[in-house]
C-alpha cells in the first residue's frame, strides 16, 4: 500500500474500527501524521503561526489515530483494547499480518 492510498483509507474509515488495517497502512498513516505534527510545532515555535495549529490537528486526528490503531490490532488477530495498553500496543503495530480471514474479517490485497 502506499502512502496516498494509506491516508486515502485512513479518511476513508474516519471512525470506522470494524476491520482490518495492514502494517504498511498503518505506518505509513503514523508518518504522515508525525511529519504533519513536526511541520505544523515548527511553524509555531518559529512565531510563522500564532493559532495553535497543532491542537487543532491534533483533534481531528484523534479518532482516526485510535481507528486505525484498532483496525491494525485486528489485521493480526487480535482485540484492539490492546492499542490502549503502551507497551503491549506498540509490540502489536510490529506483528505480521495473519494472511487468513479471521473474526475481524479478510484481509485486503
Amino acid at each position: 500500500m502506499t502512502l496516498s492510498e494509506s491516508i486515502l483509507s485512513v479518511f476513508e474509515n474516519y471512525a470506522t474500527a470494524k476491520g482490518r488495517a495492514s502494517r504498511s497502512e498503518y505506518w505509513w498513516w503514523v508518518l504522515c501524521f508525525a511529519l504533519a505534527m513536526f511541520i505544523v510545532t515548527s511553524l509555531r515555535l518559529n512565531n510563522i503561526i500564532t493559532f495553535p495549529l497543532d491542537g487543532l490537528l491534533n483533534l481531528v486526528c484523534l479518532c482516526p489515530n485510535i481507528c486505525v490503531a484498532i483496525r491494525r490490532c485486528h489485521d493480526s488477530g487480535h482485540s484492539g483494547w490492546w492499542s490502549i495498553c503502551p507497551i503491549v500496543g506498540l509490540i502489536m503495530m510490529f506483528l505480521p499480518s495473519d494472511p487468513n480471514a479471521n473474526e475481524y474479517g479478510s484481509p485486503e490485497n
